[in-house]
Order: structure tokens, then C-alpha cells, then sequence
């Protein structure tokens, strides 16, 4: 049971049974309860302000990373932020579907292979294998 949901059904029953004995049954310690009354606030609301910056970042540069990103927050807009925030809020915001990468170009071996086409697979083409044949 996560904290959110210990402090969630204490406030439910609180004024009924008590403070202490609420807590004490969903084992929750008092100053998590009145920092959760008091100074808790979600991910969404204390970094909301950052939501338009990394909106245009996603737009400006889709092929950038969380890395990126984090390195083009402190540089260009002076927010210094952890990596680990920015991929949460990346993820939160679902910004991440605005990044693309194009697939890499076809190597020297792979351009041959396929020019080749069906003549490359020379066990398909023999029609009675022979042990050792394919070897």
C-alpha cells in the first residue's frame, strides 16, 4: 500500500477514531501524515512550469534524448534539473512520442545482400543435402 493511499484512508477515518490510533493501525508515522496534510504536492504541479519548455525542445530538436534534453535545460534555459526528473516528466507528459530517429543506412554488406536478392541463400537453392554439404 503505498504512503499516498495510508494518508488517503486515515483522513477518511481520523476524526472518528483519532489520530494516533489511525495511524497506528496503517503503520504510518505522524510527520508523514502532516507532511501529506500540509506540503505535499504531485510532480505534475511543482514542475508545471517546465511543461512549455520542454514542449518546444521536444518540437525544436525531436531527435534529442533525455540526456540532451537535461544538458539543454541547464545551458540554454538555466534549469537544473536531474536527468531522472526530465525522464519522468518526459514520461508524465507523454513528450516522448514527439521524438523520432531515423533508421540507420544500410551497411556496405547489407547493400549487397540485398541487391543479390534470392541468389544469396545457396543451401535453398540445392535440392539433396549431403552431410557436410552447408559446411
Amino acid at each position: 500500500m503505498t504512503t499516498e493511499h495510508k494518508a488517503a484512508l486515515v483522513q477518511g477515518v481520523w476524526e472518528t477514531y483519532g489520530l494516533k490510533p489511525a495511524l497506528a493501525a496503517v503503520e504510518l508515522p505522524k510527520s508523514t501524515w502532516y507532511y501529506h496534510q500540509k506540503h505535499k504536492v504531485t510532480y505534475e504541479e511543482k514542475y508545471a512550469h517546465l511543461l512549455p519548455v520542454l514542449a518546444t525542445i521536444a518540437r525544436e530538436h525531436p531527435a534529442y534524448g533525455r540526456p540532451r534534453i537535461t544538458v539543454e535545460l541547464r545551458e540554454t534555459y538555466g534549469y537544473h534539473i536531474n536527468h531522472k526528473v526530465v525522464q519522468r516528466l518526459l514520461r508524465l507528459w507523454e513528450l516522448r512520442l514527439l521524438r523520432n530517429t531515423r533508421a540507420p543506412k544500410p551497411s556496405g554488406i547489407r547493400q549487397v545482400i540485398i541487391t543479390a536478392g534470392g541468389r544469396v541463400n545457396l543451401v535453398a537453392q540445392l535440392e539433396h543435402i549431403v552431410l557436410f554439404d552447408v559446411a
